[in-house]
């Protein structure tokens, strides 16, 4: 039988916050009085519901004399487990979910540090050289409020992995980047087997998973389609990459 549980150690690690939160918390389940039917055998593992917090949204990034605003399509979450281990029936966060609206839908806008010049990269020929107003890098609340948009719908699946557990968002209404929350979802029950026990949760995504949706002060308005994905694929690979590897969020619990 395993001590009592001693304090949670809870950690997180948000990259880029107003594109992706997440916050993962541990709660001990507790033990049931109920009487045992002859076919049940009682256990001495001690269990951890696992409650997950994670927001959507979009944020804009300062980019040379303009900015762009970008967001996400979808993601892994990947828990890395220590003298522990989730059956994969205990992973209760699966199927269809409705994001709620955040509390707080603005944007800020954030510098490039060390920039590398996207405008060398496309050899300076299609990018606007006139310096956007003072006010265009302010995001006011009538605009934050005027972004909002209806309840993103999110599908998730999970890996058949027992020992590296991963969950698969994926935006399903065919929308830009998903946007709204989930508050203290059960994600799964934890199973302690020795202490220490440790638990990180990474939130990872790929080129793909990443998407813009607005960009200011960066191209001519008759810019051709073709010339315009070119572009968002060098911003993508150029500027959004390095932030988002290896990780764009990270959590730990910690029993010890």
């Amino acid at each position: 039988m395993l001590p009592s549980l001693p304090p949670l150690q809870p950690e997180s690690e948000n990259n880029l916050p107003n594109c992706l939160y997440m916050k993962l918390a541990g709660i001990p389940v507790q033990p049931t009085s109920q009487e045992l039917e002859f076919w049940q055998t009682p256990t001495e593992t001690q269990q951890i519901n696992l409650q997950l917090t994670i927001n959507f949204n979009e944020q804009w990034e300062s980019l040379g004399e303009g900015r762009i605003k970008f967001g996400l399509k979808g993601g892994e979450l990947r828990l890395k487990l220590e003298n522990s281990e989730i059956p994969y029936e205990s992973r209760t966060l699966a199927g269809q979910m409705r994001l709620s609206l955040p509390h707080n839908q603005q944007s800020l806008t954030t510098k490039q540090p060390n920039s590398i010049s996207i405008r060398e990269l496309a050899k300076n020929i299609f990018f606007k050289r006139v310096k956007p107003d003072a006010e265009s890098n302010v995001i006011d609340s009538k605009s934050s409020s005027a972004n909002q948009s209806p309840i993103s719908l999110c599908h998730v699946t999970t890996k058949i992995s027992e020992e590296n557990p991963v969950w698969v968002f994926e935006e399903e209404r065919d929308e830009l980047a998903l946007k709204g929350s989930l508050l203290k979802v059960n994600l799964a029950t934890l199973n302690i087997l020795a202490l220490p026990c440790r638990v990180e949760a990474t939130f990872e995504v790929s080129q793909r998973n990443v998407c813009l949706t607005d960009a200011e002060g960066l191209w001519l308005p008759d810019l051709s389609r073709n010339k315009k994905a070119v572009l968002e694929k060098l911003i993508v690979q150029h500027v959004l990459e390095p932030k988002i590897k290896p990780y764009l969020s990270r959590a730990e619990l910690r029993y010890e």
